[in-house]
């Protein structure tokens, strides 16, 4: 059973705040978050800052590997919590 797209959100979420907590971003997470990004840009429905946040987590995370800075993860998570 596929999970639904506010499932992702909340995985997403969930992500991105550990990563701020940590400072750190394993491998396999960052290939969750790629996946969660490219299968919910798909998504029409979502609401168009949502879209836009996530093409800025998509280009950010395909220029660079290393974690996220703090302050866009905190941006990100701001917009992702609107629903």
């Amino acid at each position: 059973m596929p999970i639904s797209n506010e499932d992702k959100l909340q995985l997403l979420r969930d992500l991105l705040q550990n990563q701020a907590v940590e400072h750190y971003m394993t491998t396999d997470e960052a290939a969750q978050i790629e996946r969660l990004v490219s299968s919910l840009s798909t998504d029409p429905a979502l609401q168009p800052e949502i879209q836009q946040t996530l093409g800025l987590i998509q280009e950010k995370h395909q220029l660079n590997h290393d974690p996220f800075e703090q302050t866009d993860v905190e941006q990100w998570l701001n917009v992702l919590s609107i629903e």
